[in-house]
């Protein structure tokens, strides 16, 4: 008699015409207004499509009284898609981008605080650098890091100093900006 249990696949609303296994990742750019609500209504249309979140940010846009969410969803294009198609539906939404990474460039950053207990400080240091962290707060108990980039590069920083014993880290959602003017995919 087995004792093996196999994962039911994950079933979400809407998906049905999604082929299997087309997931990736989607860089959305929402520009929106303001107001009162308007960001709730757009969490909420990401909710109600149960979107995949990976990554969320909120921060004010170039223009005054709109603001910028860049989110990072995993999910195949056709529903992407039509998750853009609702978004757009949103009065105050003025601007949808679905950008993938040829044509985004994308940044995280992190703070990362590091004990200093199982090393020599300098050593800390050095390892930081030697990976592109910037030092930014040294106290005899911490030694805490910057580093700025792609979600993976800001994850091997974070692995090679796990070595030392992280003991705070703090990240960003990813902010992201089209490379070029493409209206393809605006």
């Amino acid at each position: 008699m087995s004792n093996t249990t196999s994962a039911a696949p994950v079933v979400r609303a809407h998906h049905t015409n999604a082929p299997q296994g087309s997931e990736r990742i989607h860089t959305l750019i929402i520009e929106l207004e303001d107001r009162p609500g308007s960001v709730d209504r757009v969490v909420g249309v990401l909710r109600r499509r149960r979107s995949l979140m990976q990554k969320f940010s909120l921060t004010p846009a170039g223009q005054p009284d709109h603001v910028r969410i860049t989110t990072q969803v995993q999910d195949a294009q056709v529903v992407v898609e039509h998750l853009v198609e609702q978004l757009r539906k949103i009065i105050d939404v003025k601007h949808v981008a679905n950008l993938d990474l040829q044509q985004t460039l994308v940044r995280e950053l992190a703070l990362i605080q590091v004990d200093t207990t199982q090393a020599d400080i300098n050593t800390i240091i050095n390892a930081g650098q030697q990976f592109g962290a910037t030092v930014i707060d040294v106290t005899p108990e911490t030694v805490t890091f910057e580093v700025t980039g792609r979600g993976e590069r800001v994850e091997q920083v974070i692995a090679e100093l796990n070595a030392f014993g992280v003991r705070d880290i703090s990240r960003s959602g990813c902010v992201a900006m089209a490379r070029f003017n493409n209206d393809a995919n605006q």
